[in-house]
């Protein structure tokens, strides 16, 4: 009996404790409290960059008078940004020279002898004076267009709706469907798990393109085999992390690309074997919560980014050749 007692004391007891423990947790983390998580993943110790490694400096700032701001080229001293519905010209300097009014939002520009718009699931040609040159017939319901690129042979359009690369005749002819899986042609297929999906163009006229899912950047020859790639998945400042990284790039001279991600944002260079070089615009230079800015890189080696959140081109300069 006093056994049977001293066990029931000991319950209550136990029960006391955990009623006041459950009363203090209540009382502690009531509504209007912040409740820290303990799993929560810290990443500002990655969001400082070591002063030495930034080889760019910003130049020049010309603020833009748009409301959603989408997309960046630039061609023989004419930066082009697409916003809202319209194609904006500007000089280096930032004045206005052209506004060309678009019947729908855009999504992707690329810039040769003609002006290449991607409008929602359509591909359409200008003129330098915004005249339409062509229209090409709308993919279909689930393309996302999200990047153009242009050689004297081919368009090629990138879907990140379906995961694909279009190999297009300037008159808009199919050629090919690039990416799709292919053992035979050494192709693992793309990872697109949001519509952040870009390509571009070496000097060479060899198609480049991110995959953004594997952190990788892969190059392919003109039938559609893979020719070479590179990957850096890190969350150190010379890799890629998160989803979707990097957002954004654009190729430099001597096959050098330069990167922009989402998450830590930040812009960067590497060389053509994937080699982080050094960093163009740190964590630091941008807005808290800023998206990915997009990159494009003028005739002189400077790197132009489109900041959406300030809605602003910024021009930056490499250190070495400042006067």
């Amino acid at each position: 009996m006093k056994y049977k007692k001293l066990v029931n004391l000991i319950l209550v007891l136990m029960a006391a404790g955990i009623a006041i423990i459950i009363a203090r947790d209540f009382v502690v983390n009531r509504s209007g409290k912040h409740i820290e998580n303990p799993y929560a993943f810290d990443v500002s110790e990655y969001t400082t960059v070591d002063p030495s490694a930034i080889i760019y400096k910003e130049q020049k700032v010309l603020q833009l008078k748009v409301n959603q701001p989408k997309g960046i080229a630039y061609k023989d001293g004419v930066i082009y940004v697409i916003a809202d519905s319209s194609l904006i010209l500007l000089n280096e300097q930032g004045q206005l020279l052209q506004n060309i009014q678009l019947d729908a939002e855009p999504t992707a520009i690329a810039v040769a002898d003609q002006l290449w718009l991607a409008l929602n699931n359509q591909v359409v040609s200008l003129d330098q004076k915004g005249q339409e040159l062509q229209r090409w017939p709308a993919y279909n319901d689930r393309s996302v267009i999200t990047s153009l690129a242009v050689s004297p042979r081919y368009v090629y359009v990138a879907d990140a709706g379906n995961r694909l690369i279009y190999q297009c005749s300037p008159t808009g002819e199919l050629i090919q469907e690039i990416g799709a899986e292919n053992e035979q042609k050494a192709v693992p297929g793309f990872v697109i798990p949001s519509p952040y999906f870009d390509i571009d163009l070496n000097e060479e006229d060899y198609l480049w393109a991110v995959d953004p899912g594997r952190h990788s950047l892969e190059n392919f020859n003109a039938d559609g085999s893979m020719r070479s790639s590179w990957t850096v998945s890190s969350v150190q400042t010379e890799g890629f992390s998160g989803c979707c990284n990097p957002a954004h790039m654009a190729m430099m001279t001597e096959d050098r690309f330069v990167t922009s991600e989402k998450g830590i944002v930040r812009v960067k260079v590497y060389d053509q074997h994937g080699e982080y070089l050094g960093v163009v615009a740190a964590p630091n230079q941008f807005d808290e919560d800023s998206p990915a800015p997009d990159v494009c890189v003028d005739d002189n080696g400077r790197v132009i980014l489109l900041d959406f959140s300030r809605k602003q081109v910024r021009i930056f300069q490499p250190k070495e050749n400042e006067e």
